[in-house]
C-alpha cells in the first residue's frame, strides 16, 4: 500500500513538473508572437500616407488607411475643402487634393453632389466616398496599396449598346442679324450643314453652307444696294483597303459673288 502512494506522488510530481515547463514556454513565446504582429502594424501605420485636412471622427473612422496630421509641413498631402449651393437647392462639396515632398506636382479637384434630399448620413458617406476615390492614386504609392481593393457596385453590359445613328454624325448651325435705319439697313443670313460618318472600312464627310449679305443706302433720291453672296457644298469617300492604305476621291463646288465665281468645281484623288 505505501509503494502505491509512493508511485502516485512521483508521478503527479512529474505531471506538475511539465505543466511547469509548458506554461514557461508560453510565457516567453507570446510576447514575441505578440510584439511580431504589432511591429508589422507600426510598420504599415509609418508607411501610411501623411494627411493633413480637417476630419471629423466619422471621416477617420471610415478612412483608416491613412494618418492624420496636424501640421501641414510634414504632411505628404494637404486637402482643402469648400461647400457651394448648387441650382437645385443641394450642395457642392469640392476637395482640393495638393501633394507635397515625395508627391509634389500631384494634385487632384474632387467634387461632391449633395442632394437637398439627402439626409446627414447619406451626405457624410457621399463625402467619405469622394475622398477616398481621390485619395487612392496617392495611397498607391505606399506600401498600403497591397491591402486596398476596388470594387463596382453596377455591373455594365459586356456589348456596346447598339448605335442608332449607324455611325453617322449630324451638325448644324445658323447666325443671322438685321439692322435699319432711315438711309441705310443691313441684312446677314449664315447657315452651315455637315453629315459625316467614319467606320473602320470606309470615311465620308460632307458639309454645305452659304453666306448671304444685303446692304441698302438711300443717297438723297436714289437707292443703293450692296449684295454678297457664297455657298459652297464638299463631299468626300475614301475606303480602306488594307490595314495601312485608303483610296477615294472628294469634290467641291462654289458660288461666290465675292470671289466671283459664278460656278466652280473641283475633282481630287484621295490616298491615305
Amino acid at each position: 500500500m505505501r509503494n502505491f502512494v509512493i508511485a502516485s506522488d512521483l508521478s503527479n510530481q512529474a505531471n506538475m513538473k511539465k505543466t511547469n515547463v509548458i506554461l514557461l514556454i508560453m510565457a516567453i513565446c507570446s510576447p514575441v508572437f505578440s510584439q511580431e504582429g504589432t511591429q508589422t502594424i507600426d510598420t504599415l501605420r509609418k508607411d501610411a500616407l501623411n494627411v493633413f485636412m480637417t476630419a471629423s471622427d466619422y471621416i477617420k473612422k471610415e478612412i483608416p488607411f491613412i494618418n492624420y496630421v496636424r501640421d501641414r509641413k510634414v504632411a505628404d498631402v494637404y486637402i482643402i475643402s469648400t461647400y457651394e449651393s448648387a441650382g437645385s437647392g443641394g450642395m457642392i462639396a469640392t476637395f482640393f487634393i495638393v501633394g507635397q515632398g515625395a508627391y509634389k506636382g500631384m494634385a487632384d479637384t474632387i467634387k461632391c453632389n449633395i442632394s437637398p434630399d439627402d439626409t446627414y448620413d447619406m451626405q457624410r458617406a457621399k463625402e467619405v466616398k469622394a475622398l477616398k476615390m481621390g485619395l487612392m492614386r496617392y495611397v498607391l504609392k505606399t506600401p498600403l496599396s497591397e491591402y486596398m481593393n476596388i470594387s463596382f457596385s453596377q455591373p455594365l453590359s459586356e456589348t456596346v449598346s447598339t448605335d442608332k445613328w449607324n455611325s453617322w454624325v449630324y451638325s448644324a448651325s445658323m447666325n443671322a442679324y438685321t439692322n435699319s435705319q432711315k438711309t441705310v439697313s443691313y441684312g446677314y443670313i449664315y447657315g452651315y450643314l455637315s453629315a459625316n460618318r467614319i467606320t473602320e472600312k470606309s470615311k465620308f464627310e460632307s458639309s454645305f453652307g452659304m453666306d448671304y449679305q444685303k446692304d441698302r443706302y438711300n443717297y438723297e433720291d436714289t437707292t443703293f444696294y450692296s449684295i454678297m453672296s457664297d455657298y459652297f457644298g464638299e463631299i468626300s469617300y475614301v475606303k480602306s483597303i488594307n490595314d495601312h492604305w485608303s483610296v477615294g476621291a472628294g469634290s467641291y463646288i462654289q458660288s461666290s459673288t465675292y470671289s466671283n465665281y459664278d460656278l466652280a468645281l473641283k475633282i481630287t484623288p484621295g490616298i491615305e
